[in-house]
């Protein structure tokens, strides 16, 4: 693991919320409930806000796979923060395979897609169509 993984590992441990992991372990039954930390949305985006632009958040988006759950959806939310389109998809083709529960793939919303619909529409066919991962 990189030194900014690191880093971003025990700044989510930080802010975890044992109530709250113990809660969202419910809502994901599909990830063992040591893969989760529990850490609140609301603290994920402001950590993706202050993350966003940094040597930290590019050495972060190159490690993969993550262990914990809030480190995948860091990840998404990390990848919504690019402003190209090209380098949002070739992040987010990297990141999907490694997305395996809802809250993940439901933090991921790239606002650089809402201005490239029409180059987004072949990708999405291509990425629905693949039995590949990316």
């Amino acid at each position: 693991m990189n030194q900014a993984a690191e880093e971003v590992r025990a700044r989510l441990f930080a802010l975890q919320d044992k109530e709250y992991q113990a809660f969202n372990a419910k809502l994901l039954p599909t990830i063992p409930p040591e893969r989760i930390i529990g850490v609140r949305m609301p603290l994920l985006r402001k950590l993706a806000a202050e993350y966003h632009g940094t040597d930290t958040a590019a050495a972060f988006l190159a490690e993969l796979p993550h262990t914990y759950c809030e480190e995948n959806n860091l990840h998404g939310l990390l990848i919504c923060t690019l402003r190209d389109y090209d380098e949002t998809v070739a992040a987010l083709e990297r990141f999907l395979p490694h997305v395996d529960n809802w809250a993940t793939c439901d933090s991921m919303s790239p606002p650089v897609f809402k201005r490239e619909k029409a180059r987004l529409l072949p990708a999405i066919r291509r990425w629905l169509a693949s039995d590949q991962t990316y």
